[in-house]
């Protein structure tokens, strides 16, 4: 995403927080050891992949921004980073032993999410965890919110009720939806 490339250096000097630790430390308990985790959007990899490294897993990072995936090889360098678009994942089927996607569906226009849950559904074996960030409001044509760096951003969404019915299209269980402090809507589901 290009405005990720934009703001890089900011992000990694302002993404100190541990959101979306507790989380994706879930997802990654509900797993075996060294399983193979795909970071869908992963960033410069702090502070989430580096929680799946910490927990001896096996983490594959994807993302589409350049600048961050710099960051990222230097923060996590014995991770393997890949730079491609969520909603084409260059990855064999059942690839993964789960996969999280903090803080990318909300930047992608409806069609696109669909895109991308359907790209990520082919990617997970069975019995895999999916967690991913997104509001729980309908938002088809996108708003823009404060800007990050002096750099806009898009959001978009769809309803609790809509991400089920998409989820369940691509052979995904929902399981849980719930929001943390800072108002993130966290969605978890597993592959049927």
């Amino acid at each position: 995403m290009r405005e990720y490339d934009l703001i890089a250096e900011w992000y990694a000097s302002e993404r100190r927080d541990r959101t979306g630790v507790p989380e994706v430390l879930a997802v990654s308990d509900a797993i075996a050891p060294g399983s193979r985790v795909l970071d869908a959007g992963c960033g410069n990899g702090i502070p989430l992949t580096r929680a799946l490294i910490d927990r001896g897993h096996r983490p594959v990072g994807v993302d589409s921004a350049g600048e961050m995936l710099t960051r990222f090889r230097t923060n996590c360098p014995s991770t393997p980073a890949v730079r491609a678009r969520v909603q084409s994942l260059p990855f064999a089927g059942a690839s993964f032993d789960a996969a999280i996607m903090w803080g990318v569906m909300f930047h992608l226009p409806q069609t696109d999410q669909r895109a991308a849950i359907a790209s990520v559904a082919r990617v997970l074996k069975r019995g895999a965890p999916f967690l991913f960030t997104s509001a729980d409001v309908d938002e088809a044509a996108g708003h823009i919110g404060a800007p990050m760096n002096g750099v806009d951003f898009v959001y978009y969404s769809f309803t609790l009720d809509d991400y089920r019915r998409i989820l369940a299209e691509h052979d995904l269980e929902f399981v849980d939806f719930h929001a943390d402090d800072g108002g993130n809507g966290y969605y978890l589901a597993r592959k049927r």
